[in-house]
């Protein structure tokens, strides 16, 4: 029989539409399935891609025209250094440029930047990156002169921060910055043009010489913007402007600045993507499911539909088409909930990236269902499709291949599955031996590839061992009459468990789904539970002062520019003449650059921590290793440095110093889980000698024995009360209080990983109803038999809830497996390879418990509306049933 291609169409529809609005249950629940899988794809996308581009966009519209950035880093440059730049041949201008981060005082302390900048410059160029829109009046009516854009305290800011301050022109807002309480005055908010956001809406700019008075910075620049001539080759400019300045400071194109962040936080962006796209893999056994339901159910239809002459093409086609619909549909709404998740996700992520790498804005742009978010949802819709595609293509293929004959055999499809369990086994152990091979493999470009092939080898290769395992734990029926009546659940136990190996192909893909979640699930958490007694390990081994003494806000202020607060040097003798206090470390911590890299440089007194503390280091003893730094014989590494810079014990290192280039032995390498990079840590002599820097980031303080600890604190306050001046209080933390600090800012780090796994759970909760429907749906006449002979409804109940325990019981169990085997390959390859720590496997014993009760629960709550939707079906209609 001929059918042209519109009238196969119109088949096509009529059919698909006949059998999807017979279910709406069904269909909406697997659409939903679909829909959560991809919302979590595309928030997760979403969220990553808008963090980095606020934060690129900040980079380049403050650069502006300019080509490159002349910079020391936190040590500063002496303004004196513009001098020279200008004078370098082909360049056109060299605008100096200071940055300061501040604190709102008051409220809920919001944190942002201060640029300095000459505004007299910008503002007469052509070519200045000052908005010339301003809203110059203040509260009185009055306009702001240009001269009062340059006095003291004024400051210009973007129209968003005002409104998150809740100022306007006028107003006085007081702040903590360096270290010392400022009031400023707000002079103008800066406008926007019309039809165009302004990447400085949160940005606040003061003129740069009224910055270094009010900041206390006189003399000192964070960096140089230079513009270079059209004419001549910026790289040759760069070399140049090198040529005359000191060994410390760096030329770069301000694009490498976003570069940089990039790839720091790639490996945490790529992981969350990675973990982002469970849902859609536990969507594809929903779908596998759904599909499958559908060919059990009309393999009549089917065969009728081959006999009038519609091919083995056309069948696969008909069910592909429907399969299809749930994707459209599934990813339309999943790429709405996508853009709302989206939301909420790019606050979580821009706080993560904010406490983990680099300073952003509090308040990042919106997502909103602007013309833009068109190409998103287009994205939903085809990862949706392909979502229900892969998942459709087994169960269409054996709805072509389905016999004529055979058409009207119930259970004929659930056989062919149950034939092909022992290949899929063997296919599983080939799958999880690859998975073996693949954990040896090293990093592929940094990034850990061979990690993630593993997991996915991991996972199909369990997947594949469901059917072999079902069958071998649910025995047949005879084995299980030839042993006594279970005492738990009776009959209906026994029914239960002999039922799920007859539905073999489809509670298969359903444990399958269970099984992914559930790995997954344990595998990050016991991931997160052992870096977490890790770092446990890491403060009480690194961190053993008993207090200390630190800027206002530390830790929670972030670094901007060149001028992140610092404590004066001369603290340190004044901490020491206290009677309370025994030893005064001076820990510096300031941001160079090694081979390129930006790394963190910390100096402090070797020799007491020495004494006092440790560091773990990989190899030797730790208080050889520290005396030999502290005699300056020369430096120690953080493992992720060490790694990155492929450098070991016995390697030297070159480090770009203001009084020429130093070249160290590597004495050590150290344990360390920082995410700046990584330290190279010198002894405080050395820093002072090649820096001539007497500023400290931190003062750890180790209190006399015995003395009590209250009292010790308020000794120390006291001295900072009566020397403080007009400086704000230091901020005085106790090492419980900060080891408290450290901890909240690593459990508020992995918050969104667990709101991903919770969307995978769900998903396979949804895979569990769709299946005890199809059950429920096939076995109607079995389940009518019963009630006939005599089974009460709560029997019939306790039947379907029997079986989803069933399920959920496999499914926990071969998912702690594969968590287990998961958490293995997370910690030892994908973690070590991505950010380069090592980190200590714990075996969360209670954690496991708590897991497995949960995952049982959701199970059997998943099973309850399929099982009073079968106790309530009609005992006519179930036996009327085929």
């Amino acid at each position: 029989m001929s059918l042209i291609p519109a009238a196969l169409l119109k088949v096509y529809t009529r059919l698909g539409w006949t059998h999807l609005s017979t279910h709406p249950g069904r269909t909406v629940l697997t659409m939903m399935g679909v829909a959560l899988g991809v919302a979590a794809t595309i928030a997760v996308q979403t969220a990553n891609v808008e963090v980095l581009r606020s934060f690129e966009e900040s980079v380049l519209t403050v650069a502006g025209p300019v080509t490159l950035e002349v910079s020391a880093g936190e040590a500063g440059l002496d303004e004196r250094v513009i001098r020279a730049v200008r004078e370098v041949d082909g360049v056109d201008s060299a605008r100096p440029v200071l940055e300061v981060g501040v604190t709102v005082a008051a409220g809920r302390r919001q944190s942002f930047s201060v640029l300095g900048l000459d505004l007299l410059d910008e503002l007469n160029r052509a070519d200045g990156r000052i908005p010339a829109v301003f809203e110059t009046r203040n509260r009185r009516g009055e306009g702001v002169a240009m001269e009062g854009l340059l006095r003291d305290n004024g400051l210009l800011v973007g129209g968003a921060l005002a409104k998150d301050l809740g100022v306007e022109p006028g107003a006085q807002v007081a702040l903590e910055a360096n270290g010392r309480a400022i009031s400023v005055s707000i002079l103008a908010v800066m406008g926007r043009r019309p039809g165009a956001p302004s990447p400085w809406d949160h940005w606040a700019i003061m003129d740069i010489a009224a910055a270094q008075r009010t900041f206390g910075l006189t003399g000192r620049l964070d960096r140089i913007d230079v513009v270079s001539g059209a004419s001549v080759s910026v790289e040759q400019v760069a070399k140049a402007i090198e040529m005359v300045l000191p060994p410390a400071v760096t030329v770069r194109r301000p694009i490498q600045r976003s570069q940089q962040v990039e790839s720091m936080v790639g490996a945490f962006q790529l992981n969350l993507s990675v973990l982002s796209m469970v849902g859609l893999l536990v969507g594809i056994f929903l779908i596998y499911n759904t599909v499958s339901f559908m060919v059990a159910q009309r393999r009549k239809e089917v065969g009728i539909l081959r006999a009038i002459g519609l091919s083995e093409p056309m069948v696969i086609g008909l069910f592909l088409a429907e399969a299809g619909v749930f994707g459209v549909g599934g990813g339309l709404v999943g790429g709405v909930l996508g853009l709302m998740l989206g939301n909420v996700l790019v606050g979580m992520v821009g706080r993560t990236i904010h406490d983990l790498y680099t300073p952003l804005a509090e308040t990042t742009r919106a997502i909103s269902f602007a013309p833009g978010s068109g190409r998103m949802l287009f994205e939903a819709v085809f990862i949706g499709s392909v979502v229900s595609v892969l998942g459709a293509l087994g169960p269409s293929l054996d709805a072509g291949r389905t016999v004529i004959v055979a058409a009207l055999a119930p259970g004929e499809y659930d056989v062919a599955q149950r034939v092909r369990a022992g290949s899929l086994a063997v296919t599983g152990v080939l799958l999880l031996l690859v998975a073996l091979g693949c954990v040896f493999a090293g990093p592929v470009a940094g990034m850990p590839v061979f990690g993630y092939v593993a997991t996915c080898c991991l996972l199909a290769g369990l997947s594949c061992l469901v059917p072999k395992l079902m069958h071998v734990v649910c025995r047949t029926r005879e084995l299980s009459l030839m042993s006594p009546a279970p005492s738990l659940g009776g009959a209906v136990r026994h029914i239960a468990r002999e039922q799920t190996t007859r539905g073999m192909g489809r509670n298969a893909v359903t444990v399958s789904a269970f099984l992914v979640g559930v790995a997954i699930m344990v595998g990050v958490m016991v991931m997160i539970r052992s870096f977490r007694e890790t770092v446990e390990i890491w403060i009480d081994q690194t961190v053993m002062a008993d207090f200390i003494v630190a800027p206002a806000g530390w830790p929670n202020v972030a670094r901007h520019g060149a001028s992140p607060t610092v404590l004066p040097g001369l603290w340190r003798e004044q901490l020491s003449g206290s009677r309370a206090v025994s030893a005064v470390d001076a820990y510096r911590d300031v941001r160079i650059e090694v081979q390129g890299r930006p790394i963190a440089l910390v100096s402090r007194d070797l020799a007491l921590h020495a004494a006092r503390s440790r560091y773990l280091f990989l190899e030797g003893d730790s208080e050889r290793i520290l005396t030999r730094a502290a005699a300056g014989e020369g430096v120690i590494l953080s493992e992720v440095l060490a790694n990155r810079l492929q450098l070991a014990e016995g390697s030297r290192v070159s480090i770009a110093t203001p009084t020429g280039e130093r070249s160290l032995p590597v004495l050590g390498v150290f344990y360390d889980y920082a995410t700046d990079g990584g330290k190279l840590v010198i002894d405080r002599t050395l820093y002072q000698q090649w820096w001539k820097d007497d500023g400290v980031t931190v003062f750890p303080v180790y209190v006399r024995a015995g003395m009590d600890l209250d009292q010790a604190r308020s000794a120390i306050v006291e001295i900072f009360a009566r020397e403080a001046g007009g400086s704000l209080m230091p901020t005085v933390l106790s090492n419980a209080e900060l080891r408290r600090e450290i901890l909240r800012i690593f459990d508020r780090t992995f918050t969104l990983t667990y709101v991903l796994e919770a969307i995978a759970i769900i998903i396979a909760m949804l895979g569990i109803i769709n299946t005890l429907v199809t059950s429920v749906v096939e076995r109607r006449r079995e389940l009518a038999t019963l009630q006939a002979l005599g089974s009460s409804r709560g029997q019939v109940t306790a039947l379907i809830l029997w079986e989803a325990g069933y399920l959920g019981l496999l499914g926990t169990a071969m998912g702690l497996i594969g968590g287990l085997a998961l958490a293995l390959i997370l910690i030892r390859v994908i973690n070590r390879q991505s950010f380069g720590w090592t980190i200590q496997m714990a075996w969360p014993l209670g954690l496991l418990v708590e897991v497995s009760l949960l995952t049982l629960l959701a199970s059997l709550l998943a099973g309850l509306w399929p099982a009073s939707w079968a106790a309530r079906q009609p005992l006519v209609e179930g036996l009327r049933y085929e």
